[in-house]
């Protein structure tokens, strides 16, 4: 259908009954789900089990903490329970701020099994916290 207009503009719209082709496509990797880029280092497993109930480990990870929560902070609180090799809260990439998680590195994993059952549901800087041990077995590639 076209339609004019005065001063000699016009302009034409064109109806279609069926979907174009790019809505269809659309429409149908919206239901197949959010396709993902691969890495090439992707067929790589960084994590092994169940990640509901991991095996015990020398690491720890240290969730819902506050934002605030320094590296400091969470070594003072986790040295009581054994000997720590590091302890690093997670930044952002791209802005630098915490992403509210953490992990403790333990020097033996008796010290990470007491540390888990006496920490999990502690209070932090006003946050409580769920500490469980790490299901990553290597960095995540970035």
């Amino acid at each position: 259908r076209s339609r004019s207009r005065s001063n000699s503009r016009s302009y034409s719209r064109s109806y279609s009954r069926s979907a174009s082709r790019s809505d269809r496509s659309r429409s149908q990797s919206r239901s197949r789900g959010r396709s993902r880029s691969v890495s090439p280092l992707s067929n790589r497993k960084r994590h092994v089990g169940d990640r509901d109930m991991p095996p015990p480990s020398k690491v720890v990870g240290v969730f819902g903490l506050n934002l605030d929560t320094t590296d400091r902070e969470l070594r003072r609180v986790f040295e009581r329970y054994g000997k720590i090799e590091d302890a690093m809260i997670i930044n952002d990439r791209k802005t630098g701020m915490s992403r509210g998680f953490g992990f403790v590195y333990y020097q033996n994993s008796e010290d990470a099994i007491v540390a888990k059952e006496e920490t999990n549901g502690l209070e932090i800087d006003g946050k409580k916290i769920r500490v469980d041990f790490s299901v990553t077995k290597r960095p995540h590639t970035p």
